[in-house]
């Protein structure tokens, strides 16, 4: 160049982040539009949109997981909304991740299984909808923002279930899953609304930084946090109101069954660490040892009932109830070890029970069956399936090297340390008495694992089963996927726990 002073042109960073979402919103929405045009092709143009929205996230993760993040996107809505915008950090990052990659793969997955149901185009736009739900619930910079990302989650999960649930139950289901769900985001709308009276602004950053100081009272945040709790608790479905999780899980078209238990209800888990954990935690704290409790009741109760299931999907819908108290007797320890081991979580159960009820879905979809005492021996049918199914039961009953062993441990450990003496010097025994009785609730989580597997795929193989072969390869590809992907952070929890654990370390109410 000719003269001497040179200009460096600054690269304009793109919003990845904000590209994927419309992606995902604007392909469903041409999917539905097109129909008439796209036919049985729907699947492929699906998958094709979700890997694209995948890819794109790659850049935001990228900068949290190897440059140290976070990665932020935002502009201004309007002078009373403020500004919105699109953050992940390393408390969005496990949820984030798991709904993108376990969006993509349920996709791939519902292609083989929607070749026989009809309207396929509408079923495929919803469920990109719903994904996109989820993933911006878990970005949302503004308490609006969250809460229409919310309801664009409800909303298409709904119709999933209305028209190709199961034919004899499905009107009653939708109904139930609706009811419920809008019940949790009523109590969520008057938190919110609670919180812009006091602060007067949406933006989860002013509110995080000005709360304190306009609200001095504890009762009063202790109110704010039991109405956002009660709504985050419905979507996690933990006792006593989960009501409406077996049935919806269980009675939903698998592909949707995979993100339901597998990502959307971690959602929950997620917000409750954001409102909860980070914004309220001096209210939150000051109700822990409730917090541990109910996530303890939860365990035991889900895992004996999902004991004392005959229903494939039934099983899995209740041990999604139990892993939910997993992670919510680990936020309740308001420990490092406890909520890293929580947030954690929502990888491995994310990839454990999607995997889970990907199996499940083969089964009922090659043999017609649901009921597992008219199964068994389907090892020597399904060898591809039954190995899934081994990886993801041995990983939710926390066996090792696989990666629910990492998680539990640390959330178990939180326990104990919340039970050690802190900075006042005093114990918290009742702590040790729940983190123990947690432990124990392992037990019933390898037993209902084990007769899943030995029910259905181990002994002998009933004679109106032979015929029975593997499912085809859209349907095992994913599974094997997530397969590797349990054993990859088993061995190397790091991978997620190094990006998670300095974002644990820098809340505030959290014990070191």
């Amino acid at each position: 160049m000719a003269r001497e002073d040179i200009q460096v042109m600054q690269v304009v960073q793109l919003p990845f982040m904000t590209i994927s979402l419309a992606m995902l919103f604007f392909g469903a929405l041409a999917i539905y539009l097109l129909k008439s045009r796209l036919g049985a092709g729907a699947g492929k143009a699906a998958a094709a949109i979700s890997f694209a929205s995948l890819v794109l996230m790659i850049p935001p993760f990228f900068r949290v997981v190897v440059e140290g993040g976070p990665a932020m996107e935002s502009a201004t809505w309007s002078q009373v909304f403020g500004r919105v915008g699109l953050y992940l950090d390393g408390i969005a990052f496990p949820i984030t991740f798991a709904v993108v990659v376990l969006g993509f793969l349920s996709v791939v997955y519902a292609i083989g299984y929607t070749r026989e149901i009809p309207n396929q185009p509408s079923f495929f736009a919803n469920q990109l909808f719903f994904i996109m739900g989820m993933q911006w619930v878990t970005l949302a910079t503004n308490v609006i923002e969250f809460f229409i990302a919310w309801e664009i989650m409800l909303v298409p999960t709904y119709f999933l279930i209305l028209f190709w649930g199961l034919p004899e139950t499905k009107k009653r289901t939708a109904l139930k899953f609706w009811l419920y769900t809008q019940s949790g985001a009523l109590c969520i709308f008057v938190g919110f609304g609670l919180l812009y009276y006091f602060v007067g602004s949406f933006e989860l950053s002013v509110i995080q930084s000005l709360l304190p100081t306009y609200v001095g009272s504890i009762d009063t945040l202790k109110l704010i946090f039991v109405l956002l709790a009660a709504g985050f608790l419905v979507k996690m479905a933990v006792f006593p109101i989960h009501w409406w999780l077996p049935p919806v899980h269980a009675e939903a078209p698998t592909p949707i069954s995979v993100l339901l238990s597998g990502a959307m209800i971690e959602t929950g888990a997620y917000a409750l660490v954001r409102f909860g954990t980070i914004i309220l935690g001096i209210a939150a704290s000051s109700l822990s040892v409730w917090i541990a409790a109910i996530g303890v009741v939860t365990m035991f109760y889900g895992g004996l009932m999902a004991l004392a299931q005959s229903d494939i999907k039934r099983l899995l819908a209740y041990s999604s109830v139990s892993q939910m108290g997993y992670v919510l007797f680990a936020l309740g320890t308001f420990a490092t070890y406890g909520v890293s081991g929580g947030l954690f979580h929502l990888i491995n159960h994310a990839f454990s029970k999607g995997l889970l009820f990907m199996t499940a879905g083969v089964v009922i979809h090659e043999t017609k069956v649901r009921d597992i005492a008219q199964l068994g021996g389907l090892s020597n049918k399904m060898p591809i399936t039954a190995f899934a199914a081994a990886v993801g039961a041995l990983s939710i009953a926390g066996s090792p090297p696989l990666s629910g062993f990492a998680s539990e441990w640390m959330m178990f450990l939180g326990g104990f340390q919340a039970a050690l003496p802190g900075a006042g010097g005093l114990a918290r025994p009742e702590f040790f008495v729940l983190a123990v009785l947690g432990v124990s609730s392992t037990i019933i989580s390898a037993g209902y694992m084990l007769r899943y597997l030995w029910k259905v795929f181990l002994g002998p193989t009933p004679e109106s089963l032979e015929h029975v072969r593997e499912g085809p390869r859209s349907m095992t590809v994913p599974m094997v996927t997530l397969s590797c992907l349990i054993v990859l952070f088993g061995i190397f929890p790091g991978l997620a726990l190094s990006v998670i654990s300095p974002a644990v370390n820098a809340i505030a109410n959290i014990i070191p």
